[in-house]
C-alpha cells in the first residue's frame, strides 16, 4: 500500500510540474511569436515597398523566414490570396488569423492589432503602406516589451507553483 501512495505522489508532483512548465512556457512563446511577427513585417515591408513585390509573392518569401504558428498563419494567408476565392486581402487576412489564432500564444490585444493591420493591407498607395508597416512594427515592439515584462514576472512563478502545488497536493493526499 505504501508503494502505491509513493508512486501516486510522484505522479501528482510530475503532472503538476508539467502543468506549471506549460503555463510558464506560454509566456516565453508569446515573446518569441511577437518577435517573429515583427521580423516578418519588416521583411514584408522591404519586399512590398523597396522591391515592389506583389503581396502574395512577398508573403511566400516571408513564410520561409518564419516558423511555428506564425509560419502557418502567414502561409494560410498566402494560400487564401493565391486561391482567388473572391476574398479581399482584408478578408483573407481576417480568416487566416481567426483560423490560426488558437495555435498562437498571442493575447486578444495582439490579435486586435493584427486584425487592424489586416483591414488596411494592400488597399492604399506605397507611402501609406509603408506607414502602416511602421505602425504595426511599433505596436508589436510595444507588445513584445510588455510580453517580456510579463514573462520575467510570471514564468518563474508558474514553474515554482507547479512543483510546490504538486508537492502540497501529494502531502495532503498521503
Amino acid at each position: 500500500m505504501a508503494f502505491v501512495k509513493i508512486l501516486s505522489s510522484v505522479a501528482i508532483v510530475a503532472c503538476c510540474s508539467l502543468l506549471g512548465l506549460q503555463a510558464a512556457n506560454a509566456y516565453a512563446l508569446r515573446v518569441k511569436e511577437l518577435r517573429m511577427l515583427r521580423m516578418a513585417f519588416a521583411h514584408l515591408e522591404s519586399e512590398v515597398i523597396s522591391y515592389a513585390t506583389f503581396l502574395p509573392e512577398a508573403i511566400e518569401k516571408v513564410v520561409h523566414l518564419t516558423s511555428g504558428g506564425v509560419k502557418e498563419f502567414l502561409q494560410e494567408f498566402g494560400h487564401r490570396l493565391q486561391s482567388r476565392s473572391g476574398d479581399t486581402a482584408a478578408e483573407a487576412w481576417e480568416k487566416a488569423l481567426k483560423g490560426w489564432k488558437k495555435h498562437l500564444h498571442i493575447t486578444a490585444e495582439d490579435t486586435q492589432i493584427l486584425l487592424t493591420f489586416g483591414k488596411v493591407v494592400g488597399i492604399s498607395d506605397r507611402e501609406s503602406q509603408q506607414r502602416y508597416f511602421q505602425i504595426i512594427q511599433g505596436q508589436l515592439k510595444n507588445q513584445e516589451q510588455k510580453a517580456e515584462e510579463a514573462c520575467s514576472k510570471y514564468q518563474t512563478m508558474y514553474r515554482n507553483l507547479g512543483v510546490l502545488g504538486g508537492l502540497a497536493l501529494a502531502i495532503i493526499l498521503l
